[in-house]
């Protein structure tokens, strides 16, 4: 009866939220940290921005490939960059094409907003995809860059699984069920974007993965063979 009371209590707002502060203010107090340093720390967290240290080779070639077509400030950009990478890695996509989505659904811009209802970096429509969003706090959060963003990789790696091919994939993201056979423009776009984008990327790390790539800041390279990837790591003899 105790836990249901107690349970009960939590769901109303108010009580949720003092009970929230109430533990925080018990643990700052054990781990000794003062409200100045937990403001900071707070501000922190709030920031989406990463400094250009934090990048390998590859993920600054593709920072400076994006600013050079979008008014984007720097330190945004590499935190964007980190998370396109971390989710290309988990989704398996190729991070170029995660960057030519968001230039051509949103031209970067986390609060783009269509005439359709699609919002955000990914332009995720938000009627479809409300219930994506219960887990990091409700639908406000398609304004959030990294939640936006997770959820339109993941629907976009859907789309491409549904359909067997990247170019169907992206028809598919742009049309949702209805119009699919209209997007040809669409696709174009975005292909066109993603080549500009591996074109800016070091010659030898144009077909790595993310894994690949930081491997391969440590190796050494030679000419192994003539073929699609044709180069093998000396220290690892594992061919790219």
């Amino acid at each position: 009866m105790a836990l249901i009371l107690c349970m009960l209590a939590l769901a109303r707002p108010e009580v949720r939220t003092l009970t929230i502060q109430s533990v925080q203010g018990w643990l700052f107090t054990r781990l000794h940290i003062t409200e100045a340093e937990d403001e900071q720390q707070q501000v922190l967290l709030r920031s989406f921005a990463a400094p250009s240290t934090d990048l390998n080779p590859t993920q600054m070639a593709l920072v400076q490939a994006v600013r050079s077509k979008y008014r984007i400030a720097p330190e945004p950009m590499n935190a964007l960059m980190l998370e396109v990478f971390d989710l290309a890695d988990r989704s398996a996509l190729e991070p170029t094409l995660i960057l030519a989505v968001i230039g051509v659904e949103s031209n970067y811009n986390p609060f783009a907003n269509s005439s359709s209802g699609a919002k955000g970096l990914m332009q995720v429509l938000q009627e479809v995809h409300s219930e994506q969003f219960t887990p990091y706090g409700g639908i406000m959060a398609i304004f959030d860059p990294k939640t936006n963003l997770r959820i339109g990789v993941k629907i976009l790696k859907e789309c491409i699984t549904l359909t067997g091919s990247v170019q169907e994939g992206l028809r598919l993201y742009k049309a949702g069920a209805e119009s699919v056979a209209s997007e040809t423009d669409y696709i174009s776009r975005v292909l066109a974007e993603q080549a500009r984008l591996k074109d800016a990327l070091p010659k030898l790390t144009l077909l790595l993965s993310p894994l690949e790539t930081s491997t391969l800041a440590s190796a050494t390279l030679v000419p192994y063979a003539t073929g699609d990837r044709g180069l093998v790591l000396l220290n690892q003899q594992t061919k790219l």
